[in-house]
């Protein structure tokens, strides 16, 4: 291979692209913004950040028994909620607008029926309100208000004020129960009969004391039923600080690959383009093969990506506090695989495309298919298990996983290597089918 040649034609390619300010200033920043837009939305902006933000809900109290009441203060609380009192008309209307995540209604007599519940009385029915673009957030006040109405519900039903009275609706409702054995009957008795017992002697012995029963008296609940253990949460990642800027450099990983896709879009019409003009028929009469001039191309392309990669992850780094924490030769391998793997799949477009429109037509959906399903828009965990798995044919994927594990993950070159492999894979693909169906003249 005439090595000369091959320096001039990357030479020409990359003297091109300078040319043209505008082109390349937005080669680079389409992902550079991209990127920022994400990463500040996912609180990765490097500095503190301050507050976290509040799911707001409301509450209709239409109880406003002590339970209910306890409830209620327990959640305002909560870190992770901003609760609002409000009536049940008022709540239905905030949640169809849109402007309350979740609305809580307690119905009336919760305080009673739900301390009654324990026992195996009628369970009161909570409702709750809420916008269906936000299941999630749902589904984290369900786990919280269980625990609440769980510990009020239970102190309530074991206090001295209240237990003597549930014991005893419970004695009725065994002796009116109809499928039950009087084994059974008699087991529930001597069960309920002992803690009826308990509270009489305590009352006596408060009373005898000075006391009164419903001031002194205490309960063998009376703080109601708790959690069996506390949580303890720990990001386990590659520094202390790396997993609060995780969302911050998967975005930069993932909306640089992106860049490099679109880019190779350009670089496709632009051979297409050259191929029009009839350049590349000229092309043939000098001493140039068809090998030696595509991979001038590939050259020109590789360098260009690799500059691109440089600019946006050095935004990333300045402003966004983006780090590789893992092995730095594992972050070159990738970003030089990376930027490889674009470069021939710019010459495949243009080796498959007949017409710049036409290659443009299939050519940004795919970009968009691979930047989706390889997760360059949000992590690819958080897809279907179906999805995850046809990921993994996307050279998108393989990028970004590489990118991550060098970067937040703080992995070593092992990880890099994985990634690195598929993707020349991918590119040793993409060239060989650009070589083979690669056209010197264009249609018509």
């Amino acid at each position: 291979m005439n090595l000369q040649l091959l320096r001039a034609l990357i030479r020409k390619d990359i003297k091109l692209f300078m040319s043209d300010r505008r082109a390349m200033i937005i080669t680079f920043m389409v992902p550079i913004g991209l990127a920022s837009f994400f990463a500040m939305i996912m609180g990765g902006s490097g500095a503190k950040s301050g507050e976290t933000a509040k799911i707001p809900i409301m509450v209709v109290n239409q109880d406003n028994s002590k339970v209910s009441s306890e409830i209620v203060a327990s959640l305002q609380k909560d870190k992770a909620l901003k609760v609002q009192m409000a009536t049940e008309k008022a709540a239905r209307d905030s949640v169809l607008r849109g402007k309350t995540t979740v609305a809580l209604v307690l119905p009336p007599n919760f305080g009673r029926d739900s301390s009654r519940a324990m026992f195996n009385g009628a369970k009161p029915i909570v409702t709750l309100l809420y916008d269906p673009a936000h299941n999630i957030e749902l589904q984290m006040l369900r786990g919280i208000l269980t625990q609440q109405v769980v510990q009020a519900a239970s102190k309530s039903a074991f206090s001295p004020d209240t237990a003597p009275q549930n014991l005893d609706a419970q004695f009725k409702s065994i002796e009116a129960a109809p499928d039950m054995n009087p084994q059974q009957k008699a087991a529930f008795k001597d069960l309920f009969g002992s803690l009826k017992n308990y509270y009489q002697k305590t009352d006596a012995g408060t009373a005898g004391a000075g006391g009164s029963a419903s001031g002194g008296a205490t309960s063998p609940l009376g703080g109601g039923l708790q959690m069996p253990c506390e949580m303890k949460e720990e990001a386990v990642a590659a520094s202390k600080g790396s997993s609060d800027l995780s969302g911050a450099a998967h975005t930069f990983s993932g909306m640089a690959m992106q860049g490099l896709l679109f880019w190779a879009i350009d670089a496709a019409i632009g051979i297409l383009r050259e191929r029009k003009q009839g350049l590349w028929k000229r092309l043939r009469a000098a001493p140039l093969t068809r090998g030696l001039l595509l991979a001038g191309k590939i050259g020109s392309s590789t360098l260009i990506s690799l500059l691109t990669l440089l600019v946006v992850f050095g935004w990333g780094a300045l402003f966004f506090h983006v780090r590789i924490q893992g092995s730095v030769l594992g972050f070159v391998l990738v970003s030089c695989c990376t930027a490889f793997m674009a470069a021939t799949f710019g010459l495949l477009i243009a080796a498959l495309g007949r017409t710049e429109q036409q290659s443009r037509g299939y050519a940004i959906p795919a970009v968009l298919a691979m930047a989706i399903l390889g997760g360059a828009w949000f992590p690819s965990f958080m897809m279907p298990k179906w999805v995850q798995t046809i990921s993994l044919a996307m050279p998108s994927r393989w990028a970004v996983d590489g990118f991550d594990a060098m970067t937040w993950r703080g992995l070593g070159l092992d990880a890099a290597l994985q990634s690195s492999l598929v993707l020349l894979g991918f590119a040793a693909a993409f060239w060989l089918v650009a070589f083979t169906r690669f056209r010197w003249e264009a249609d018509g």
